[in-house]
């Protein structure tokens, strides 16, 4: 069946008032409905389709079970979307986009120290919620994410050094899934795909709401429920020195998150080091903790103060804007010994290299990312999920902006280099990247081990043999 004819099929469906489709292309609301994070590889497909209602279990699963029903019966391909990030929630005019950014609520349970986010939730949602009620959740660091495809595909978080990663946190799902079935994930139903939710969740279906452990903002170990942090820039000189400091800073605290590099500047968008630092703890025990960093003399200290919990994460909306030509590459190194100051210094000379030959990829950066070591980098075998990446000591992200094809295409060739130049320490099985910012990279890159590989192809198998939500472990 064409997407014309399935159109008309669901229009006549008895779905609900409160859907939309939009199949008009030349509209308003059709086109901001497309909005990503990057414009790379952006097409049009021929329907977006949204719905704001919560009935039957609350979470509109029973709308979306609908809508995969009918996709499954007339053949047409179909991708979902929640906060528009990801390169891929995107499709052409053979299919449509099943928008979910409306089915954004999020119910806090404080006797059962749980939250529960609907589909569209975002990680600003969930930690506004979980804030007002005086916990913290395990999230990601850019509010306007998705905060459902964040955790299922491992969740990075400044808290994984105190309770582990968003994926550590899942305490259950409800999931439609390749046949158009509602479930229930948990450790008491459909246990072996709480394995896969856990890392790979995207890959098994869509998951209509998830339902994960909060924590008592105590643990932060501040009265107030607050947390250190700080926005420092440095001369380009000085990347080696920075970068030198921030790992002194992984091998001595317990209780720290950096991030620092090579950044465009507003407004010429000139390079600076720039690094962001927040401290699990006090004021006195963040000024101890980043000490090295802080003696090294920013030339700009942009904010330095306690802040609550809950607005933690405005440290980084710089790198919340959606469209333009960006590509993003994260890429994971086990050791510390695997990065040393002077490939800080790399970072800077083959920005310049970008920027000199195409001005316009100046927006183009470079970083380090790293939590303080903690219990949850180590877990027993029966406890390990889809997530592959606890041996990560440190992330250098690559991220590659630019306002024509060929300056992005110049820039990510260069980042292509630099990953090997990154990898030169390492042995071969232990290569990384973060899978939430590729589908391209080698499966077992994404999700190490070979052990893990099979199992997640015999889930794939049993769950999705036909490749409904892509064919990846197929």
């Amino acid at each position: 069946m064409g997407i014309a004819t399935f159109i008309e099929q669901l229009e006549k469906a008895p779905i609900s008032r409160d859907s939309k489709i939009w199949k008009d292309s030349s509209k308003a609301d059709f086109q901001e409905s497309l909005a990503r994070w990057t414009d790379v590889e952006k097409k049009e497909p021929g329907a977006v389709f949204t719905h704001s209602i919560t009935y039957g279990d609350g979470t509109g699963a029973d709308m979306q079970q609908s809508m995969v029903k009918l996709a499954l019966e007339a053949t047409v391909p179909f991708v979902a979307r929640a906060g528009g990030h990801s390169s891929w929630s995107t499709i052409g005019p053979s299919g449509f986009i099943l928008d979910l950014s409306l089915m954004r609520s999020v119910t806090v349970d404080s006797e059962n120290r749980t939250a529960t986010a609907n589909a569209g939730a975002l990680i600003g949602d969930v930690v506004k919620a979980v804030d007002e009620k005086g916990y913290a959740a395990v999230t990601g660091t850019v509010d306007s994410v998705g905060f459902i495809p964040s955790t299922i595909g491992g969740g990075i978080t400044l808290l994984a050094p105190l309770v582990g990663f968003g994926s550590d946190n899942i305490v259950s799902a409800r999931m439609v899934t390749a046949k158009g079935d509602i479930i229930t994930i948990s450790e008491d139903e459909n246990i072996e795909l709480l394995y896969a939710i856990k890392g790979a969740g995207q890959f098994f279906g869509i998951v209509t709401s998830l339902t994960v452990k909060i924590h008592p903002l105590s643990i932060l170990g501040t009265p107030g429920g607050t947390v250190w942090s700080a926005r420092l820039g440095f001369d380009v000189s000085k990347a080696a020195e920075v970068a030198e400091a921030a790992i002194q800073v992984k091998q001595t605290t317990t209780r720290s998150y950096c991030l620092a590099g090579v950044l465009p500047a507003p407004p010429t968008l000139n390079p600076i080091i720039m690094a962001v630092i927040i401290q699990l703890g006090s004021k006195a025990d963040a000024e101890e903790a980043f000490k090295p960093l802080l003696d090294l003399g920013p030339i700009a200290v942009l904010a330095r103060d306690e802040v609550p919990f809950g607005r933690v994460n405005e440290a980084f909306e710089a790198f919340e804007s959606k469209g333009g030509l960006k590509k993003w590459l994260a890429v994971g190194l086990t050791s510390m010994k695997q990065f040393q100051p002077e490939d800080m210094t790399r970072l800077v000379e083959q920005r310049a290299r970008v920027t000199e030959k195409y001005p316009s990829a100046k927006p183009t950066g470079s970083v380090i990312e790293f939590t303080s070591c903690g219990p949850w980098d180590k877990v027993t075998e029966e406890k390990e999920t889809a997530w592959s990446h606890r041996d990560i000591a440190i992330w250098c992200h690559l991220l590659r902006w630019s306002s024509d094809k060929e300056g992005l295409d110049y820039a990510y060739e260069v980042a292509q280099e630099t990953k090997e130049d990154l990898r030169r320490r390492q042995e071969k099985d232990e290569y990384s990247i973060y899978g939430n910012f590729s589908r391209s990279a080698p499966v077992k890159e994404r999700f190490k081990g070979y052990g893990r590989l099979e199992k997640l192809r015999d889930l794939k198998l049993r769950w999705d043999p036909d490749g409904v939500f892509t064919r990846e472990f197929l």
